[in-house]
This record gives structure tokens, sequence and C-alpha cells, in this order.
């Protein structure tokens, strides 16, 4: 018997013992002197049931039999209070055979059952480069190493597409060892982003011979231009050339975090632009440019003309989109659709319906732009034409403002700065007589008088231009006039 047994056995018998002896009332109310510890028996387990490691017994079950009242009362002594009843512990013994004394019994369990237990995740067993080629050379054209390597869209894709026609069954040839070791570390390392990641070589491989129906744009998750080369077979095929160039481009912004809703993406307007589509004017669909889209659709691309000057121009389309989105919606004209409205549909005025002059648009359309002599001048002053257009656009901007924030209080760009002081007239609904507000910048002040000013970093009203005297002063209660007596 160990040292440990013997101190758990002796620890279970003194407390049993004197569970025992406080169960039985003393008379004279007195209680017994302790009783010596017993000395273990021959044969014991370590572990009686319902005892933990340490030997403390587990407090009473739900359920046991609890005295609630004391069995018997000493004539002189106290009232004995009811004692839990613990269940009686079955005594083991142990076999007779020594080399079995030594070992613990099967039941025992030498941990805390209270210590939290942690799981270690199995790692994935390493793939062989010799089991691949192998199962590459018999089953490559139905994609069995691609499921052999856990990747299973790639192995679907190998089997209803005999490996992609035969060209990826022979570009994994030789980058076989490249997917092994890819699919080794993404094991070891247990991170499922890995999985999300987009690869340069896959994007190849689907490129050639499926990128005519856009299944590396599906894989680079691009799938309104994965739709859309799946029905103009690559874009007429311009846009499968291109791609060869931008796919390193493609990858990248597969793998960013950049949100796809903010900024438009140069490789997909370019493709459009230089593509057959844009004679229909998809690269004006993709930038929100409506009217435009519809217009090379109607025309050809301005009968061709269009198309050829936006494989140019369409960084700065880009641009200008993206600046728009940053700073807001602006409806402000620009010189270069100007001029393209000009040549060659100037003789019907269409650049003048762009810069909002319809009575001069249809003026030129009835006359042939003025008999060509309108068409001509216009392009020298074509210039001031879309400036003068923006500034009204800009006038009438800050109009609608000034107008809400006559409407509403609290709308002056931004800023707050309430109302004026009111007056109770008569004990009516009080009235204000003016708006606190800032002027836009560049612009003259529509209510002189009204609007403050900043000096010395306090707001304080001006009376300016057009002011009338006395416009800043709240005007002085109403007084009821006197009512004469009986006599007057």
């Amino acid at each position: 018997m160990s040292v440990c047994q013997y101190r758990i056995f002796a620890r279970m018998s003194t407390e049993k013992e004197t569970l025992q002896r406080r169960s039985q009332p003393v008379p004279g109310g007195q209680q017994a002197p302790p009783a010596p510890p017993a000395q273990p028996p021959s044969g014991f387990t370590p572990n009686p049931q319902g005892a933990n490691p340490n030997g403390h017994l587990p407090p009473p079950l739900h359920g046991a039999n609890l005295p609630s009242q004391p069995q018997n009362l000493p004539q002189g002594g106290y009232q004995q209070q009811p004692q839990y009843i613990y269940p009686q512990v079955p005594q083991y013994v142990l076999p007779q055979n020594p080399s079995l004394s030594q070992q613990p019994p099967t039941g025992y369990i030498p941990y805390n059952l209270n210590h939290p237990v942690m799981f270690c995740p199995t790692p994935a067993p390493k793939k062989s480069i010799l089991e691949a080629y192998l199962l590459l050379i018999v089953l490559g054209l139905f994609g069995g190493h691609h499921f052999y390597l856990r990747r299973p869209v790639w192995g679907i894709l190998y089997f209803f597409s005999f490996g992609l026609l035969g060209a990826g069954w022979l570009i994994d040839i030789i980058r076989l060892p490249v997917l092994v070791s890819r699919c080794n570390n993404d094991a070891s390392q247990q991170n499922p982003n890995l999985a999300k990641k987009k690869h340069l070589d896959d994007a190849y491989v689907l490129w050639f011979p499926g990128g005519f129906l856009g299944l590396h744009h599906f894989y680079l998750n691009n799938i309104g231009l994965g739709v859309l080369y799946l029905f103009t077979f690559g874009l007429f095929g311009v846009g499968w050339l291109i791609d060869a160039c931008l796919m390193p481009y493609h990858v990248k912004k597969a793998n960013s975090n950049i949100p796809d809703c903010i900024e438009k993406s140069t490789a997909a307007t370019c493709i459009l632009a230089v593509s057959p589509a844009g004679l229909l004017g998809a690269h004006h669909y993709y930038l929100n440019r409506i009217g435009f889209g519809l217009l090379y659709t109607f025309t050809f691309g301005i009968f061709g003309v269009g198309y050829i000057v936006d494989w140019c121009r369409f960084p700065i389309l880009l641009k200008r989109y993206n600046k728009s989105k940053e700073i807001g919606h602006t409806s402000h004209k620009h010189l270069d659709d100007a001029y393209l409205l000009w040549f060659p549909l100037g003789f019907l005025g269409f650049h003048h319906f762009y810069l909002n002059r319809p009575v001069w648009g249809l003026l030129y359309m009835f006359t042939f732009g003025l008999l060509g002599i309108g068409w001509l001048i216009d392009l020298c002053r074509m210039w001031k034409l879309v400036e003068n257009c923006n500034k009204e656009i800009d006038e009438r901007v800050h109009l609608t403002r000034n107008n809400r924030s006559v409407a509403n209080p609290n709308y002056i760009q931004g800023q707050y700065y309430g109302n004026m002081p009111t007056t109770t007239v008569g004990g009516h609904v009080p009235v204000s007589y003016g708006q606190f507000g800032p002027c836009p910048p560049g612009y003259s002040n529509p209510n002189p008088g009204i609007y403050p000013t900043q000096q010395n970093g306090e707001m304080t009203k001006t009376i300016g231009y057009g002011s009338v005297p006395g416009m800043n002063e709240q005007p002085p209660p109403y007084e009821a006039a006197s009512i004469p007596t009986k006599g007057h």
C-alpha cells in the first residue's frame, strides 16, 4: 500500500467516525471524547464511490434522507440540531495478488475533474508529391489531383470540362509541386482566410482558354464582368487579350480589402472603352453616365468618333467619377464633353442641349447650325459657354440652399446659429423677425442686415447695401390704448 493511499483512507475513516459520534447524543449534555483514528484494513480502494481524488466526500445528494426532527433528546442537555447523514461508502477489497496491489484500479482518475480540458485540433495530414503526380497522370483529366489537394471546385470544373480541354491538365504538370506545397502550408497554418486568397497562376489557367467565357472573372469575384464576357465571348476577344496584361492587377484587387462600391476599376473601364462594347457606350453605363450611354447606343459611339476619343480620355472620366463620389454628386458641365457633342452633332444643336440652352438647341436643329455659321463660331466660344453654364448651376445650388435655410432654421450648410430673439406681441405667439446664418462665400447677401458677419471671433449683424434703417431692431411691443372713462 502506498503512502498516498494510506493517507486518503485514514482521512476518510476519521471523518466517518466523527459523523457517527455526532449523530449519537450523550446523556447529560456532554460530548464523548474523540476516539483515536482507526487503522486501515488490509484492503481498500483509494477512490471510493462519491469521493474526489483529494479524499473529500461530496455533499449529500439531492433527495437524501435528512431528518426533519432530532431522534432523541437528552433529559438535561441541549436540543440536538439535525445533522446531515452522508451515504454509506462501500468498502472495496483489493485482489490478493501483490503485483496488482501497487497499481491503481481501473476507475481511478489521477486528475482533477474540475480542470478545464483543452482539445487541440488534429492537423491535417500532409500531401505527397508522388501521390499527386500519380493521380495527375491517371485521373488528371477528371480533376483527381485537385480532389486530392482539397480543391473540390477545381476538381468539379476539370471533371465537366475534361481538364479545361486538356490545357489545364498540361499546365498542372509543371505547377503541381506549387499546388502541393500550398496545400500543406494552408493545412499547417489553419487560417480560413488563406482559403479565400486568389492566386495568379490559377487566374491564368482559367484565362486560357476559359477566359472567353469569363471564368477568370468569376474566380476573382468580378461577377458583372464575368456575365458580360459570357454573353459577348470575352467582349469579342478584345477584353480577353487585355486581361492577359491586367491579370496581376485583377488578382491584387481581389485580395485587397478595398470595397468596390466606392471606386470604379481602371481595368474594367479600360476593357469596356477599348472593346467593341464601347461602341454601345458600355463604359459610360459603367460610370453612371446614362445620357452618354444612350447616345452611344443609338449613334454607335457618335459614329465612331466618340468611341476613338474615349480610348484616350477614359482615365479622365474615371477620375471624374471617383471624385464626384467623394465630394457628392455634381452637375457641372465639362469642356471635353461639349466638344465631343459639337462634332459631328453640333449642326443639330446637341452641345446647346447639353449646356442647358434648349432654345438655342432647337434653333440649331431647324436651321442646321444657323447654316453652319453658328456651328463654326461655337468652336471658338465653347469654353465661355461652359463657364457660364457652370456659374448658373452654382448660383442655382446656392439659392436652393438659402431657400432651405429660410424654411428650416437648422439647415445652413451644416451650421446652426438659432433664430433671432423673438418678441411676444400682446400675449400672442412669438414672432421671429430674422434668421441667423452665414452668407455663402463669393456671393452677395440676399437679405442685408439680417445675416451676421464674423468680427473678432463674434457673430455681429451688419447693415449692408440695400438695407433699411432700423431693420435689425425689434419692433416695440404692442400697447393697448387706454379706455376712456365715463364723462370724457
